[in-house]
């Protein structure tokens, strides 16, 4: 990739003001919406104050009702094995629990401004600067700093007066605010900048994380660390740099990180989106309730329409951070209209090879999205995360058991781990912004990621000053090491210095009437059962009843004499016969009934439609994050399948009574079921209320077959020394 032309400071005017420059706090009442706000706000404490006896009266007494019910009945809450079950809980830390300030720290300084990239579109910066890189004289003291592109705004603007009770009247940043905070704590510089065609830039965004996206992360560390800048270097920076993101801005980390960059010291990439068909097209399925939100919210925020975010949104927020004038945010905001519309491109595409267009005119797949085997002409022919492993920066992962981004973290770490790297895998849903917790009601985290990030950077980007006491012992060794979060039974944190772990092998269960078995000396000489119509019934808490009125089929194990730790990806292996439907949906759900034989407990999950059954040969990240099987005779049926997705290989279900094998795999997870519980396995037709339907399931759903001749079984990940059921 070519950055011959560097970036340039826009030349000094009121619409685009030169370079980044200090902020002016702004004035209470500002404009005529300030004034609007106040009195709808004024209006609404007034109706508020008389409405409080009522409102208080009617917690009351719902506080009283459900203290009643939980008396009156069994609550799994009061399990004494998940009493402890708090991310928080981290070995590692000094201060567990907290996630970050929700102000910068006192004596921040806050620049802003606009980066003209060398194609003249104009990037809207925020630089923070924290008080140990300030001098007395109005100098600058250099520091390290750590470089955000945001596709969710670098930095919302609110309103007074809900302004002068968050972060001092500055703009916040409602997502990665506390990050930032802690990362200024520790004397980094952090310099936030909104992609193409969001926020505060300009711009048109052509396509997701485009190779013109990445050029701009490259152009904008030139600009700080002064290559092909007459100005030379940015008087507030040593020449260290470090990537940081989260979901979408952990991609635009990552791809610029595999440039090698010379002043790109370590990389930290939080809900890292690696293989986008296969986590949002799980089985060939279309997420179709994560990417309809997404793509709301992207447009919504693109042209800062707030009020289609919330009604009262305009009350409280002005929208993006100004970088400059008001005059040139508007414009700015115009471009925007021009960006790519994914939705539309999702709903037009049945197979990974499908070819859509994108703003440029050119066409894609989502093959091209992919980071393990996707080449790329300006990484020299490798793929993002290859060239990432082969660059040696220390690199941090994160991602969530409740998270699709889990098993790209599993399988890059598996296959590409080196020195210096870390991944942390918790309880977390995408993005870290819940605890989930198994068997009780989710929460917000504990666990300090804040300060993880924190300490990862200053142990490989030293501050003088800044210095930590002593090396924290999960950075101690050189070697790779996964930390992970086992949920359920004596919930806590484990660590290896590989994935999957030391002695986990797969155990299978086989699949009999209403029964998961041990051994396949209980299977039927003939048996099967037929797959439930499809249904938008589905839900999460399932209970006895839906499995009662037929929306789903339900496989359980004896009871369990001891603890029993499942620790990566399940694999589950159907014989089916067909029926008279051409195509039909496989959801599976790994579930625990727990010992006092309450509700099922969610604990991962599965997908495929059959239509897409045809598998090739696994990529190498995904053996590497595959543990080996314990009855080698059998060993191909628990290999975690590679569906190729092409739309040659769309196959239809055989004529009626032929049948077929299909495989699907769940996403990983750690989770140590409780003696005295029964492991569960419910297989449902959809999810109608997240995945797209199948326009060919009929009245008519294949038999999943579970006789001695044509067996079916889920294959588990299992520690070595519980292997003995």
């Amino acid at each position: 990739m070519s950055r011959a032309r560097g970036p340039s400071l826009i030349a000094g005017s009121d619409e685009a003001p030169e370079g980044v420059h200090p902020t002016n706090k702004a004035s209470r009442i500002s404009s005529p919406g300030d004034v609007v706000a106040l009195a709808a706000l004024a209006c609404g404490g007034v109706v508020g104050l008389a409405l409080l006896p009522a409102i208080l009266g009617v917690r009351c007494v719902r506080g009283l009702y459900q203290a009643g019910k939980k008396i009156c009945s069994k609550d799994p809450v009061l399990d004494p094995d998940m009493a402890q079950d708090c991310d928080g809980i981290w070995p590692f830390s000094e201060k567990p629990g907290g996630g970050g300030a929700q102000q910068f720290p006192e004596g921040t300084k806050r620049l802003a401004g606009y980066v003209k990239m060398s194609d003249g579109v104009r990037i809207a910066v925020d630089v923070l600067l924290p008080p140990c890189a300030q001098g007395a004289d109005g100098t600058f003291h250099p520091v390290p700093c750590v470089v955000h592109m945001a596709r969710y705004w670098r930095a919302w603007e609110m309103r007074w007066p809900i302004r002068e009770l968050l972060n001092r009247g500055e703009p916040w940043d409602f997502l990665l605010g506390p990050w930032k905070s802690a990362l200024l704590e520790s004397g980094f510089a952090v310099v936030s900048a909104d992609v193409r065609g969001a926020g505060a830039s300009g711009g048109v965004q052509s396509v997701v994380w485009s190779p013109r996206e990445t050029q701009d992360t490259l152009e904008l560390i030139d600009f700080i660390v002064g290559v092909n800048q007459p100005a030379g270097r940015q008087p507030w920076s040593d020449g260290q740099v470090a990537l940081f993101g989260v979901s979408y801005d952990a991609g635009a980390a990552v791809r610029a990180a595999a440039h090698k960059h010379p002043a790109v010291k370590a990389v930290v990439a939080s809900f890292l989106f690696g293989d986008i068909w296969r986590e949002l097209f799980p089985g060939g399925i279309m997420n179709r309730w994560f990417l309809q939100s997404w793509c709301n919210v992207n447009s919504r925020l693109d042209n800062a329409r707030l009020a289609a975010i919330h009604p009262f949104s305009p009350l409280i927020m002005k929208g993006a951070a100004p970088a400059s004038s008001r005059k040139q945010l508007s414009r700015c905001v115009s471009e925007h209209r021009g960006n790519w519309d994914l939705m539309s491109a999702a709903g037009s595409i049945k197979a990974i090879d499908d070819p859509v267009a994108i703003g440029s005119g050119e066409t894609m797949t989502c093959q091209n999205l992919e980071l393990f085997a996707n080449p790329l002409p300006s990484l020299d022919g490798k793929a993002v995360l290859p060239a990432l492993a082969a660059s040696q920066l220390p690199t941090l992962l994160i991602s969530g058991w409740a998270c699709v981004t889990s098993g790209t973290a599993c399988a890059a770490f598996s296959a590409l781990a080196g020195q210096h790297w870390r991944l942390l895998l918790g309880p977390w849903n995408h993005g870290g912004v819940q605890h989930v917790r198994y068997c009780r009601e989710t929460k917000l985290l504990k666990f300090p990621k804040a300060k993880a990030v924190q300490e990862f950077l200053l142990y490989h980007m030293p501050r003088q000053g800044f210095a930590q006491s002593s090396v924290p012992a999960w950075l101690a060794s050189p070697k790779p090491e996964v930390h992970f979060y086992v949920c359920g039974a004596s919930p806590a944190w484990q660590h290896s210095t590989e994935w999957p772990p030391k002695n986990v092998v797969k155990k299978q269960l086989w699949l009999s009437t209403s029964q998961l078995t041990w051994t396949k000396d209980d299977l039927e000489h003939e048996g099967s059962t037929q797959l439930p119509k499809a249904t938008d019934l589905v839900r999460y808490k399932w209970k006895a009843s839906a499995v009662a009125k037929g929306r789903a089929l339900l496989f359980e194990t004896s009871v369990c004499p001891t603890t029993l730790a499942v620790i990566g990806s399940a694999v589950l292996t159907l014989r089916l016969r067909s029926s008279k439907d051409q195509d039909a949906d496989i959801f599976a759900y790994l579930r625990e009934r727990p010992p006092d034989g309450g509700d099922l407990v969610y604990i991962t999950e599965g997908a495929l439609r059959l239509s897409y059954r045809r598998e090739e040969e696994a990529p190498d990240h995904e053996k590497a994050a595959d543990p080996h099987s314990s009855d080698s005779s059998m060993a191909s049926f628990g290999v975690v399948p590679h569906h190729s997705y092409r739309r040659q290989d769309i196959q239809m279900l055989p004529a009626e009574g032929e049948t077929t094998t299909a495989r699907l795999k769940f996403f990983p997870v750690a989770y140590r079921f409780r003696a005295g519980s029964k492991i569960a396995l419910v297989i449902a037709p959809d999810d109608a209320a997240h995945y797209a339907p199948n326009p060919l399931a009929g009245p008519h759903p294949p038999f999943i077959c579970h006789s001695t001749s044509e067996q079916s079984m889920l294959w588990l990940p299992i520690k070595e020394q519980q292997l003995s059921l």
